[in-house]
């Protein structure tokens, strides 16, 4: 239930995989605002084993770098592209359209204007519906967290500000950590917390705190003066999103026949741009496990691994997002002075280090994420390579399929063979439909139980 980025990600999967399903969505339509406005490099993978990567490149723009500002004094400058390729800038509304084409082009549709009342009938059931999922409360389902008592805003605005195309510019002041992402063109993604005198309605009350509220311009041109050291107006606004930063996480992703994936499992700060990643990592995972147990070619202890793997990265997503959404907005005066005079100072100088460099890049664009210790993986370490970790490039499929790569040699980087025939001192890399690592050792060992190796 649910035609978000997650709930269109799972249909996909299925639908690449032959596996017949039903998708609905009370909505008309997809969404016609930008939202989430960043696809990372992890995402980027993922679709391309849909077939959808190089589309979403295309209709993107490439985000290059960061760029660090102290009150509009330039600061430092992080490049957000490291080995594995950048994000790129592309709204929500774009990637829901994506993959809706995606799923129109192997022949199934969303049936729009439906609402699930009853999960009577279904083998599986997937809640991709939202923060106010109706499946994880009919489940009884806990969505323990905290709701910070700062206001946020987003706004895409049209705005002749001259600035280099494909950087990510961020400014920190006193009074808040704020940011433009470029769209194209004149178009800009604003995005910060507001100091509680901004952030207070509206006289005639126009304005409140519900998600994406509307926010006047004139309001906008006052916050972007202030804030964004960037001397010019603001011509126009598409979309305006002013709201309270909930951060919470379902006790439990599954509940026997029924799952939870994006944000009906959890949700955070926008801080990073991660939302919409980590769902359609949650619903990637998922789907290839519901296919291939759908299929009959694994057991369904397989989906057991859905809960262990995701339930800690969205863990670690939540925790990084509420340390960065702190960042932005805490209003104590001694975090002020710190945001505003030395952050920057730290910043500028280790920004210059190839290991933070690589580092940052490598904490937004989600390839961290690794798998070790689910119940889904197997083998022994090689080098620093362990079971679940993401298969290194020139490993991975591009496809769905499990991929058995055997090395003639003792290191990763060797030269590589696909199902060569075993011998003294090859090892056997299994690389699972995700591009994960389900199982490293001899080759003689390989394990064909896909409840036990993804």
């Amino acid at each position: 239930m649910g035609a978000g980025p997650s709930g269109l990600t799972l249909a996909n999967v299925l639908a690449a995989y032959g596996v017949p399903f039903r998708i609905v969505d009370a909505k008309p339509g997809p969404v016609g605002q930008s939202r989430a406005a960043i696809v990372h490099v992890r995402t980027l993978e993922l679709l391309d084993r849909l077939g959808l990567g190089d589309r979403a490149r295309r209709r993107g723009l490439p985000i290059t770098h960061a760029e660090l500002y102290e009150n509009g004094r330039r600061a430092a400058e992080v490049p957000l592209a490291g080995r594995d390729g950048g994000p790129v800038a592309l709204g929500q509304d774009d990637t829901e359209r994506l993959l809706v084409e995606g799923l129109e082009e192997r022949g199934h549709a969303v049936e729009w204007n439906t609402t699930l009342t009853t999960f009577g009938g279904a083998r599986w059931v997937v809640g991709a519906d939202g923060a106010s999922s109706r499946v994880r409360r009919a489940l009884g389902i806990g969505f323990a967290g905290r709701t910070y008592e700062q206001t946020g805003l987003l706004a895409d605005v049209h705005v002749d500000a001259g600035l280099p195309p494909g950087r990510l510019r961020l400014n920190l002041t006193r009074g808040g950590f704020v940011g433009m992402l470029p769209l194209g063109q004149d178009r800009y993604r604003l995005f910060g917390a507001l100091p509680p005198d901004m952030a207070e309605p509206s006289p005639d009350g126009a304005v409140s705190h519900d998600p994406y509220a509307a926010v006047s311009l004139e309001r906008l041109q006052r916050w972007f003066e202030t804030f964004f050291a960037v001397r010019t107006r603001l011509n126009s606004a598409d979309w305006t999103a002013l709201f309270r930063v909930h951060s919470r996480m379902a006790e439990q992703f599954r509940a026997g026949d029924t799952f939870l994936v994006g944000d009906a499992a959890h949700i955070h700060s926008p801080a990073g741009g991660q939302g919409m990643n980590l769902g359609i990592g949650d619903a990637f995972n998922l789907g290839w496990k519901l296919a291939m147990v759908a299929r009959g070619e694994a057991g369904e202890r397989l989906l057991d691994s859905y809960e262990a793997e995701r339930m800690p990265v969205a863990r670690k997503v939540l925790n990084g997002a509420d340390r960065g959404f702190a960042l932005e907005a805490t209003g104590h005066p001694v975090a002020a002075w710190l945001r505003a005079h030395v952050a920057s100072r730290l910043i500028g100088p280790l920004s210059h280090l190839p290991p933070v460099r690589e580092a940052v890049a490598r904490m937004f664009s989600q390839t961290w994420i690794s798998y070790r210790g689910s119940p889904a993986v197997g083998g022994s370490a090689h080098g620093a390579l362990r079971p679940g970790d993401r298969a290194p490039a020139g490993m991975a499929p591009a496809d769905l399929h499990y991929h058995l790569v055997v090395s003639p040699g003792t290191h990763v980087d060797a030269p590589f063979e696909t199902h060569a025939h075993p011998a003294a001192g090859r090892l056997a890399y299994l690389v699972r439909p995700d591009g994960h690592l389900a199982y490293i050792g001899s080759p003689e060992a390989v394990p064909t139980d896909m409840d036990r190796a993804g």
